[in-house]
């Protein structure tokens, strides 16, 4: 086999899975990661459907379902902060049997121990990119550079290695007129293995604790126009949020107090990657950094599994061949991206930051039938998520 030496970059769910299937076919993988250690923070997630297949090939699923959130069910409050209704946890996070809710964090402990040993380079990142005939010259911030036969970019929303070989993150980000924010607080709420989810116009708050979790994580999502913020300037991102939620009511006052000198805050807009191609020469994106569909989707950790899987095995089948897999890669997973991207739709018109019929329809019916409405629009969102997670047929690699 040619062009065995692969540089991954990015110790993510994309990133890892790659890693692991590349070893599996005879390659060899390095993985580089800005962060000094494994990340092993962060906030539930979901695997559905074709990713679920992913897990199980590779032998990791009876590990994975022991690292279930084991959350039993969730509470929708209203604008008041009164209770709306009761849902299961399966129907709240739009999951039917067979799906399963992690941590983040924990899912990626999982992968990064089934890969077995594998070069890492924790602490460091990708400075240039350079194409040559032999192979791919790589240049780090701290190491010495090193010729690649190939580069994979599993590095997020804001990939650097796209930034070097595709251009401007603004060619390929598309806005969704919403931002995020997620982070541990005390549990004073005492919940055990519940959620709550507070709703009110253009604002959604999620929190909740998981098994064998003593703090809870608070996840906020509101509508706006156009924010200005530095990505590494956590001070700024937090008066942004602050000010988004000022005099909205419930326990909001206290998740935002709580947030001050927290180590583990994420504040993000929620975009989309859409890119007309997702490799270039030597070097291919998987995940979030080539086709992110953004957490409103429900489905970024399960097409990042997917992609991952895709695209080591079309290297696989095409020994090597970067031009025969990547194309292959791309031609196989281009619909099921799109179909998960489309999630995001319904979501974004009902939070919608301008006064557009549906979110004006939304609002009226929160006020007059918030438990039914709610009901109603968590199967409909379900039904499409299965819809979509199961949208490909997964091919059996060499």
């Amino acid at each position: 086999m040619k062009n065995k030496r692969v540089l991954i970059s990015g110790a993510g769910i994309s990133g890892l899975t790659t890693a692991y299937w590349l070893k599996q076919y005879g390659f060899e993988p390095t993985v580089v990661e800005r962060h000094p250690v494994l990340r092993t923070g962060g906030y539930k997630i979901d695997i559905r459907g074709a990713a679920i297949e992913v897990i199980k090939k590779m032998g990791a699923y009876p590990v994975v379902l022991e690292g279930i959130t084991e959350i039993q069910g969730a509470t929708i409050i209203d604008s008041s902060g009164k209770p709306a209704t009761e849902l299961t946890a399966d129907l709240c996070g739009g999951r039917v049997e067979g799906d399963i809710e992690i941590m983040r964090g924990d899912l990626c402990e999982i992968l990064f121990k089934h890969i077995g040993e594998i070069d890492s380079l924790f602490g460091d990142y990708i400075t240039q990119i350079t194409q040559k005939e032999e192979g791919v010259y790589v240049e780090f911030a701290q190491n010495e550079p090193r010729m690649f036969d190939l580069v994979i970019g599993a590095d997020g929303l804001h990939s650097a290695v796209r930034k070097l070989v595709f251009g401007e993150e603004s060619y390929f980000l598309k806005e969704l007129g919403m931002y995020i924010a997620v982070y541990r607080v005390p549990n004073f709420l005492n919940l055990d293995r519940r959620e709550i989810e507070y709703f009110e116009a253009q604002k959604f708050v999620n929190v909740y604790s998981s098994r064998g979790d003593v703090d809870a994580t608070v996840g906020f999502a509101f509508a706006s126009e156009p924010l200005q913020f530095d990505p590494r300037n956590t001070a700024q991102q937090q008066k942004l949020l602050e000010e988004a939620f000022t005099n909205v009511g419930w326990e909001i006052p206290r998740f935002l107090a709580a947030m001050k000198g927290v180590p583990d805050f994420y504040f993000d807009s929620a975009a989309q990657i859409r890119m007309p191609h997702w490799w270039e020469g030597r070097v291919a994106l998987v995940g979030d950094a080539g086709y992110a569909p953004s957490p409103l989707s429900g489905q970024g950790t399960s097409v990042a599994i997917v992609g991952g899987y895709v695209l080591a095995g079309e290297l696989a089948k095409a020994e090597g061949d970067p031009t025969l897999a990547f194309t292959e890669y791309e031609k196989e997973l281009r619909r099921f991206v799109k179909k998960n991207q489309e999630l995001v739709k319904m979501n974004v018109a009902l939070m919608a930051e301008k006064d557009t019929w549906i979110a004006w329809l939304h609002r009226q019916l929160m006020e007059l039938l918030p438990g039914s409405w709610l009901e109603l629009l968590k199967k409909w969102g379900t039904k499409r998520i299965h819809e979509a997670a199961n949208d490909l047929e997964l091919k059996n690699y060499p």
